[in-house]
């Protein structure tokens, strides 16, 4: 049976990409001076196309330079999601995927170049090879639980309450990093051990479940601003010209993390990796996918399957065995 041709990048919803973003692409276009024939360019549009529809369908048509500064780690939740759309619903194959992640990664590289953005998102991300059978995948960090430990134990000696309350918090939540930076202090009901009506990435308000070695933190953390006159309604806090602010996303991304990486040799450790981290154990200590997948707030278990949850080969072994001939 011939497959479905679904008509998703239509006039009418091309016609209402942000402007700023066509306009970006125009200009790339233009940079490229591509030497190919009508039909690849036309194909390379609407692969464009399809990607700012998406955009603009899914992520409240936000301009993409903006995203990118704000918080990197939201373009990369973008392209997962996207990624499972092409083919979960549009259906692509491996090979077209290939393309467009080939095209996007050279589109971020222009912006780069002009100065626009500072890093490349899908820099991120591992593409798979045209004709391997492989799915795109994250380069990304699964902690184990002796790391973790090797890490509590390391964050104990640098005598850092904040630091050890961001990876415990970071971990136990799974939460975005702006989510993370936007916490303040009224959010948390220490009873129920949640943090409510937080600001996530496009506006969204998510609760977040911290554990309770978190929540513990958090009152030693508290304690330790009281005794020193440290006033903010934000959790997560730095001093910004002698006036303590929130800690933006910049500050735990480029410094805090890089900080609990080096414990571990792991230097390239990023915040997205606490993420990935945090579902991984959960989902290996025997909650369900549905679960880990509502409580990383995605909207769907594809993406959770594919990019949040490794594979465990001891596990697979022994059930093979089982079942030996």
């Amino acid at each position: 049976m011939a497959r479905k041709k679904i008509s998703y990048a239509t006039k009418e919803k091309v016609s209402k990409i942000n402007p700023k973003n066509a306009e970006l692409i125009r200009k790339y276009f233009v940079f490229k001076n591509m030497n190919l024939s009508e039909s690849s360019k036309v194909g390379y549009q609407s692969d464009f196309n399809q990607w700012l529809v998406y955009i603009l369908e899914n992520y409240n048509n936000r301009y993409i330079v903006d995203i990118i500064k704000e918080d990197p780690d939201d373009m990369v939740d973008l392209i997962e999601d996207f990624v499972a759309f092409c083919t979960s619903v549009l259906g692509n194959n491996e090979r077209r995927i290939q393309r467009r992640m080939s095209s996007i990664s050279s589109f971020f590289l222009f912006l780069r170049k002009k100065r626009k953005i500072k890093e490349n998102p899908v820099d991120f991300l591992d593409r798979p090879k045209a004709g391997t059978g492989e799915k795109l995948q994250i380069k990304q960090t699964f902690l184990t639980k002796d790391q973790v430990e090797e890490i509590r134990k390391g964050l104990k000696k640098k005598e850092n309450i904040q630091l050890e309350l961001f990876f415990e918090f970071g971990l136990s939540t799974m939460a975005r990093a702006n989510a993370i930076s936007n916490v303040k202090i009224e959010q948390i009901d220490f009873e129920r051990l949640r943090v409510e009506d937080v600001i996530e990435k496009e506006g969204y308000k998510v609760t977040l479940f911290p554990s309770q070695r978190a929540i513990d933190l958090v009152k030693e953390w508290l304690e330790y601003r009281s005794e020193n006159g440290i006033e903010c309604e934000y959790l997560f806090i730095t001093k910004y010209g002698g006036t303590w602010k929130k800690a933006e996303t910049g500050t735990l991304q480029g410094y805090w993390i890089k900080r609990i990486g080096e414990i571990i040799d792991i230097p390239e450790l990023h915040c997205h990796d606490l993420r990935h981290s945090g579902s991984n154990l959960l989902y290996h200590s025997g909650m369900s996918l549905e679960d880990v997948s509502q409580l990383l707030n995605h909207k769907g278990t594809d993406v959770t399957k594919n990019h949040y949850l490794e594979v465990n080969k001891d596990a697979i072994q022994d059930k093979k065995a089982k079942f030996e001939v």
